[in-house]
């Protein structure tokens, strides 16, 4: 493997502080290395880094291809894009510092919330992970959008006992995604993802590259009218579409908010006292996140990205938290199906299915994850 670099030190960009944190969920990491499958062409990705450098290379079924594309630099294009490499992030942050004396200056930040970048991803993929994302933790959404990729997308290749698969392109998926997804563990959100699917066939076509081409169409398009787009599909309610646009849409003053901002938000001395302790509704919303990019400006959604990770909690011994988390899941699943399905079968209730389990997502999009 012929690996190349872009002089860049962790100040810069931490990997380990940006891949794995809730952001992308089909990166491969092992032994410092991550890899991951991208299309256009098929390929797959390895990235690592240094003190000094951030180290690339890229691997084709077609060993010929390699080289040509090392050459040419256009993995390397797809690195600077990916990570948004354009944006100085210790300037960031040392502007933030400045804009906000109150929280951000004041904010311990330790090794988890060094070089903490917002990714620029494919709209198609980061769409619906988000919609599986909902009442969801990163472990679980990984899984299932590895086991979307596996059972929609042809194998690229296998390297060191890792089949990558690239993210299925919506044209190939079937019309009926629902239970073939349940069978898979995406719960209610399976309704969700074949819903969403249809409205982008029906909006964009259904020739390959119409969705994708659509979507980016969005990346140019008024705030608020891709924010209404978004509303527009099942399981996208306010926090999915501003993370969507945030991570893959060139919003990068957006700010999603949840329970967890909120209370980050409500250490800072200006916050007002009218927001706090507030169960979370469309007006606390709107408050919480205009409060915070008036305090952290037009690269706001980086900031709280930034205000996040040092937030974390030290992390638990892996067996014990996938554990953990695996008997929630299944508890969770269980308790929503069933509360789904007494409100749509209470004697005199009319509203369909479809319609209890959207409320069901508006609701649980705003609690604590």
């Amino acid at each position: 493997m012929r690996w190349c670099s872009i002089p860049l030190t962790p100040s810069h960009l931490t990997l380990a502080n940006t891949l794995p944190v809730g952001q992308s969920f089909l990166w491969h990491h092992r032994d410092g290395v991550y890899s991951r499958a991208v299309n256009d062409p098929p390929r797959v990705v390895f990235v690592r880094q240094t003190p000094t450098e951030l180290e690339y290379s890229a691997v084709y079924p077609d060993k010929s291809a390699i080289e040509a594309d090392l050459d040419s630099g256009l993995t390397k294009r797809w690195i600077e894009d990916y990570f948004q490499l354009e944006h100085d992030l210790p300037g960031l942050y040392a502007e933030w510092r400045k804009r906000d004396p109150g929280l951000f200056a004041r904010t311990e930040l330790d090794s988890r919330a060094v070089g903490v970048r917002v990714l620029r991803q494919d709209p198609w993929e980061c769409l619906i992970a988000f919609i599986t994302s909902t009442n969801n933790h990163i472990a679980r959404i990984s899984s299932l959008m590895h086991k979307l990729t596996t059972n929609y997308s042809p194998p690229i290749m296998t390297i060191d006992d890792i089949t990558y698969h690239a993210f299925p392109a919506p044209h190939t998926l079937p019309k009926t995604l629902e239970q073939p997804l349940r069978d898979l563990g995406f719960g209610y959100r399976a309704g969700f993802i074949e819903s969403t699917l249809a409205s982008l066939r029906e909006r964009f076509g259904t020739n390959a590259g119409a969705i994708e081409a659509g979507l980016l169409t969005w990346r140019s398009a008024p705030l608020e009218e891709v924010r209404e787009n978004l509303i527009e599909l099942k399981g996208v309610g306010r926090k999915v579409a501003d993370c969507v646009m945030l991570m893959c849409l060139d919003q990068p003053s957006l700010i999603p908010i949840d329970t967890h901002l909120t209370a980050i938000a409500a250490r800072h001395p200006a916050f007002p006292s009218r927001l706090r302790n507030k169960p979370m509704s469309k007006q606390i919303y709107d408050e919480v996140q205009g409060f915070l990019v008036d305090k952290w400006g037009p690269m706001g959604g980086w900031c709280q990205a930034v205000m996040f990770a040092a937030d974390l909690k030290p992390k638990k011994r892996k067996a014990e938290v996938e554990i953990k988390l695996e008997e929630v899941d299944v508890v969770k699943e269980i308790k929503e199906e069933l509360k789904i399905e007494e409100i749509v079968t209470r004697p005199g209730v009319k509203r369909t299915r479809s319609a209890i389990v959207a409320a069901q997502v508006a609701k649980l999009e705003i609690k604590e994850e």
